[in-house]
């Protein structure tokens, strides 16, 4: 059975819909938040030991170096639960028993201990101490008195504490304020505009009413100044990869390319769609050598998709996953020489900015993402353009070149290809384009070219985060010995460690992103069918396509939340990688490189990790307000339409469960795994 939308006069049941999906969304919320708070409780260090139950729970959690950290331990009877009083607790905190053995070395002539502090009535006692630099410190406690009587055996415990690098103190303090600041001056300028310049029509605000910004968008020299810019830095940057040290973590090329560039380029595609592509120095090279050359080829119809782009994307990430592209120079320099060439070599053969479009590894991802976006231009009145035979928005004409990415803006219902950067509107002569607000990933349910290309990306993207994010966590290394020890090394001949690693990573990486989860989709979409019946179902692949643009925001918020770490962990390390490359290839003195500050994060670790888990509750609601709304405009009735969502609920549910159970787990430092 073929999709169908509501007619007209099933328009107004969409207010019953919207409300039970209000309910169930805040239902589901409220469970949602449950989870994330109490989610902290689990991290808390528990054993059993001799007759007591102790627990260690830290104040800040993590616990943060260089700064001062509390350690309670909380000790109760573990035959019924009763705190444990009038104690003699001693504490060792330096860490130096990761490697002692009890039974062979007296720890008391190894070991620093100071005695704990009873604090209350509930058997918590309390040593002060800091931690001087991110790691695991290996927490001994000692018990030889309790309850008023001398133990005459003491009862020993230990505890395993991941320390995590200290935040930035004022430096984060001054980061929210400058925020703050720009939020509210946006907001303040927004409303003046506003109230000058829109009529009482209801219709969006159009941003090219504004002089100065449609004098920006349509300025001849802007784009061009911007991708010299880039394309200058690029170079920069690709000369340093080649021949500057080969430490990622010294390195400007691999700290500014994967800590500051794709941890945040991401958040641009969210909040402004493919705006980066608008200054892309790849770009600028393709769209300046196909100006040059004018070739007028178009690329075949059959590869007029994202599919190769897909698979670009996923051999880069397997790559970065076998080779670590993010940890060395080379690699990130012979990526970028190749995607260079890439983009020159489609340029000399295929019109306008085929690469861009159909070829860039990242060009899908982009796609999808910036379909999140709440900015859009489209056509003010498409029956403008309807009348209007010649579309100048794409043909282009004495003031603009048309559109560089192939589209036609009447027939626009995405932000996939579009880059703002503003030919169509130069060359639109009948002033009909309009660049506005609106709804966040509202281009999921509306949108009338969604394909299996797009869908398969987005439930993949899906399990390239939750691999990728594993890959850079603390108990990887655990986790792969488990996956080695499964690879039949003996029965295929196989003799070196390296090998083994290579193939259970490989197996691991495609087994989950482009087999467990795209299955787990298919499952569902296949149970969604049988819930609504034969005469009912849309088809399995229309199930599959339509309801995988629901998981966008699914993987985008692991992929944001991720990289938000980095982001904010790890991006004060390029201060000293840049004053390094200043002093070694300029005659100016930058300072001297002060690489603690690689361990320094802009915000406190509590912080960050709130704002990982309020950014994930936020999508998991997208998610789900999408899949609802998908599944409106592909049924009929109102009730056929909540037997198929019901299925992707729940898979988006559990998605997102082991989205959060990796944030929870400590993040090793991406130049340093």
């Amino acid at each position: 059975m073929k999709r169908e939308r509501f007619s007209a006069a099933q328009a107004g049941t969409q207010v019953a819909h919207r409300s039970f999906l209000y309910k169930a969304a805040l239902a589901a919320g409220c469970l949602f938040f449950v989870l994330l708070v109490s989610a902290p409780a689990f991290a808390l260090n528990a054993v059993i030991s001799g007759d007591y139950q102790i627990q260690l729970i830290t104040e800040p959690a993590p616990p943060q170096a260089g700064r001062e950290t509390t350690l309670t331990f909380k000790i109760l009877h573990a035959s019924d639960n009763t705190p444990a009083r009038g104690g003699k607790v001693l504490v060792d905190a330096s860490g130096k028993t990761a490697d002692i053995k009890d039974e062979v070395l007296d720890l008391d002539d190894i070991l620093t201990f100071i005695e704990a502090t009873e604090a209350d009535d509930f058997g918590n006692y309390e040593v002060r101490t800091a931690f001087f630099k991110p790691d695991t410190y290996y927490i001994k406690l000692k018990i030889v008195q309790m309850d008023g009587e001398q133990l005459s055996q003491p009862i020993t415990a230990g505890f395993a504490l991941q320390v995590v690098a200290g935040s930035g103190g004022k430096l984060g303090l001054w980061v929210i304020l400058f925020l703050a600041i720009t939020v509210t001056a946006l907001a303040l300028y927004g409303a003046y505009i506003k109230r000058k310049l829109v009529s009482s029509d209801k219709t969006a605000f159009n941003f090219l009413d504004i002089p100065w910004f449609k004098g920006l968008l349509t300025s001849k020299y802007l784009q061009t100044a911007l991708q010299l810019v880039f394309l200058v830095g690029f170079g920069v940057l690709m000369y340093l990869a080649f021949f500057d040290i080969q430490d990622g973590g010294r390195n400007l090329a691999t700290k500014m390319v994967w800590t500051i560039w794709w941890a945040g380029v991401i958040f641009t595609f969210v909040l402004v769609g493919r705006l980066w592509c608008y200054m892309c120095p790849v770009g600028a090279i393709a769209e300046w050598t196909s100006n040059a050359v004018k070739p007028d080829r178009k690329i075949p119809r059959a590869l007029r998709n994202v599919w190769i782009a897909n698979i670009l994307f996923l051999m880069l990430t397997w790559l970065d996953v076998q080779l670590g592209v993010v940890r060395t120079p080379v690699v990130t320099g012979v990526l970028l020489v190749i995607l260079t060439l890439m983009a020159i070599v489609t340029a000399l053969f295929y019109e306008r900015r085929t690469f861009c479009r159909y070829l860039c590894p990242i060009g899908g991802i982009i796609g999808i993402y910036s379909m999140f976006s709440p900015v859009e231009l489209r056509s003010k009145d498409c029956g403008v353009c309807k009348e209007h035979r010649r579309k100048e928005c794409y043909t282009g004409n004495a003031e603009g070149k048309g559109c560089p990415m192939f589209e036609i803006v009447p027939r626009m219902d995405s932000n996939n290809a579009c880059n703002f950067c503003g030919e169509c509107v130069k060359s639109c002569s009948k002033d009909n384009i309009t660049l506005r607000f609106r709804t966040f990933f509202k281009d999921a349910w509306t949108t009338r070219r969604r394909g299996l290309d797009e869908a398969a990306l987005a439930i993949v993207l899906v399990g390239v985060s939750i691999f990728v994010t594993g890959d850079m966590l603390e108990p990887w290394a655990g986790w792969m010995e488990s996956a080695k020890a499964l690879v039949p090394a003996e029965a295929l001949g196989i003799e070196y460690d390296y090998t083994v690693e290579v193939i259970a990573k490989t197996v691991l990486f495609f087994g989950t992103a482009i087999l467990l989860i795209p299955t787990m989709l298919l499952l569902t979409a296949y149970l969604s069918n049988r819930l609504v019946g034969r005469e009912n179902s849309l088809g399995l692949k229309d199930t599959f396509v339509t309801f995988g643009y629901m998981f966008i925001p699914v993987g985008l918020s692991l992929h944001l939340a991720h990289n938000m770490g980095h982001l904010f962990k790890e991006s004060m390390g390029v201060v000293p990688a840049f004053q390094r490359a200043v002093l070694k290839y300029t005659p100016f003195n930058a300072g001297e490189p002060n690489w603690q500050l690689s361990a320094v994060s802009l915000i406190d670790a509590s912080f960050l990790y709130w704002l990982q888990m309020f950014l994930m509750l936020g999508f998991y609601g997208v998610a789900l307000y999408a899949g609802y709304r998908l599944s409106l405009n592909s049924y009929k009735e109102k009730d056929v339409a909540f037997r198929a969502f019901v299925p992707m609920a729940v898979l988006s549910f559990v998605l997102m469960m082991a989205n959060i159970y990796l944030l929870n787990l400590p993040m090793a430092p991406r130049h340093g795994h």
